[in-house]
């Protein structure tokens, strides 16, 4: 059995497992159920962690000193006078406190803050701003309306306040005060878009971001209409980008305020760090090399003045140290973002930055992202040792941006590739083979209902397979190709031929491809009175397969090359 107790610091030994969060400034520094070890003790002494909260073994013959039996005794004394106290409250400036603590409490810790909010002096500024800002009720009126319409989009407009409201401090703009109020308000018009749009946990349409992206303009003429035009452009502007890439209206980076230049940095950077229902979100590390890999997009002084006011620099980021040494982001530790691991540029050795910060970065001098071929190939190193978490952070990173038809044609008729040529010329380890496959098709099952909904399909294909050869990654990947040519496969199971051709007279279709882990009949082809039953083995699919790879039709034109691959197969 095991019981919590508070203990001093200095009676924390490696081993003990923390029993709840450790915030310090309302920042997390380690979560509840973490195994501490001597570094993360030192850590945590170096920010003034004074006591914490573990976990012992109830028969532990350790001697502790359990602060939290002291603190019930002594309770009363210390805050029955406080609770005695009936000191006039104004109501309204209570609910206004409440609400900036327990929201800030949901969006602030150091794995995605860094050092913003680093002192208790930060946190006063932006809350006294914060509640100069809701004097007028309002505001306060408008900034529920859209908490109870859509708490994500309130949590992510309060997130953005706060990023943005240090931020602009760091870089010294003037009337911070009236930009922080637009931040607050740059989402106002989410409560225009449909809550079942704002709210589906797949790709949106065509038509569902069509209608998404009004809330720009409809957020800037509602401002207009509550008396808050000085900050109106904020809200239509900030999901403009460099070189007229953006929307509403195609903006150039001249046509742009430095605020809103920040805006949309700082509003990028919140939605792919903020948790939904759906998506845990990305990594603060991720976020900006997602970031830095689309830079053309937004102003990158003010992106590298971000990172150094973060204090988190995503992998490969080239940083001027304290000592005025040269190196390069090599690791960032998940629980200590702020203290990477680091390439010396001249030296070409590595190091832990200390835990004293004697030697910290001071300057971001350039990011080195990446190619689409090196993060591909290191997916498929972490692919081949069967590993799922690490090949995931890889798989994110190559499918972010591109076209469903691209994470077909890119990452999973390639990686097959690569893994039966290695299986059948290097002799990889067959067990490790089959788990990597499982992996992939583990993948692309997550894939298919975007593919589905990203393609307009006119078309059906009638696909005869035993329900469970459906699981195979081979019958997913045919699928998922069929989707991109605007097809819809229909599944039925082998045995009645009646209902079989009833179904392909009811599709308009002359054939049924019928799939089978090993051929059960001699015959390729049966023709039958409706049209034709075309028989392949999962060997002639994968044969198939992998001959799609590296093509760049608009189109597979799955059907024709399967009727190929059957003829090839009939001359052999």
């Amino acid at each position: 059995m095991l019981k919590k107790v508070i203990l001093c610091i200095d009676e924390v030994e490696a081993g003990d497992i923390l029993a709840e969060d450790i915030f310090s400034e309302y920042r997390l520094l380690a979560k509840k159920d973490l195994v501490l070890t001597e570094r993360i003790i030192a850590l945590l002494k170096l920010r003034r962690v004074e006591e914490l909260s573990v976990y012992l073994s109830s028969d532990s013959v350790r001697i502790v000193h359990d602060l939290s039996i002291q603190r019930t005794m002594e309770y009363e004394d210390i805050f029955a006078p406080l609770l005695e106290k009936n000191e006039e409250i104004d109501e309204y400036q209570v609910a206004v406190s409440n609400l900036f603590m327990s929201t800030l409490e949901n969006v602030v810790h150091e794995l995605r803050y860094g050092q913003i909010l680093k002192s208790t002096q930060d946190t006063a500024y932006v809350r006294g701003i914060f509640e100069r800002i809701l004097t007028e009720k309002s505001r306060y009126d408008l900034l529920m309306r859209l908490k109870e319409w859509d708490e994500y989009s309130f949590v992510h407009s309060f997130d953005v306040f706060v990023l943005g409201t240090i931020f602009a401090r760091q870089l010294g703009l003037t009337d911070i005060e009236i930009l922080a109020r637009g931040y607050l308000f740059h989402d106002i018009g989410k409560v225009f878009i449909p809550q079942e749009i704002l709210s589906v946990k797949r790709k949106l349409s065509e038509d569902e971001f069509d209608i998404v992206k009004t809330h720009t303009t409809k957020g800037y003429e509602l401002l207009i209409e509550n008396g808050e035009a000085d900050i109106a452009y904020l809200a239509r502007d900030h999901h403009e980008r460099f070189a007229g890439k953006g929307y509403p209206n195609q903006l150039c980076a001249d046509d742009m305020s430095e605020g809103v230049q920040l805006l949309q940095i700082i509003d990028v950077y919140s939605a792919m760090t903020s948790k939904r229902v759906y998506h845990s979100g990305y990594g603060a590390t991720d976020a900006l090399a997602v970031l830095y890999r689309d830079r053309h997009l937004y102003n990158e002084k003010f992106m590298n003045k971000f990172v150094e006011c973060l204090g988190i620099y995503p992998v490969n980021s080239v940083v001027l140290l304290s000592d005025n040494r040269s190196a390069q982001v090599e690791l960032v530790y998940d629980m200590f973002p702020t203290l990477p691991k680091v390439k010396l540029l001249d030296e070409q050795t590595s190091m832990n930055l200390p835990l004293n910060y004697s030697v910290k970065i001071v300057k971001m001098i350039d990011y080195r992202a990446n190619s689409f071929e090196e993060i591909f190939n290191l997916f498929i190193e972490q692919l081949i040792r069967n590993d799922e978490n690490s090949l995931r952070v890889h798989f994110n990173k190559l499918i972010d941006h591109l076209h469903p038809k691209e994470i077909v044609l890119k990452i999973f008729l390639p990686a097959f590739r690569i893994l039966r040529l290695l299986t059948r010329e290097i002799q990889t380890d067959m067990k490790k083979y089959k788990n990597s496959i499982l992996i992939l098709n583990k993948l692309l099952e997550e894939q298919l209902n975007v593919l589905y909904m990203d393609y307009q399909h006119e078309q059906t294909t009638i696909l005869v397979v035993e329900t469970a050869v459906r699981e195979n990654f081979f019958i997913k990947l045919v699928q998922s190709i069929l989707y991109i040519d605007e097809i819809v496969p229909f599944f039925i199971n082998p045995g009645d031929d009646q209902r079989i051709t009833q179904l392909m007279e009811h599709c308009g279709v002359n054939v049924a491809y019928f799939i089978e882990e090993e051929l059960t009949i001699d015959r390729r082809v049966r023709p039958m009175r409706e049209g034709t039953f075309l028989y392949y083995s999962l060997s002639d699919i994968e044969e198939l397969l992998v001959n799609l790879v590296g093509m760049s039709m608009k189109k597979f034109l799955f059907e024709e090359k399967m009727q190929e691959r059957l003829f090839i197969s009939l001359k052999a």
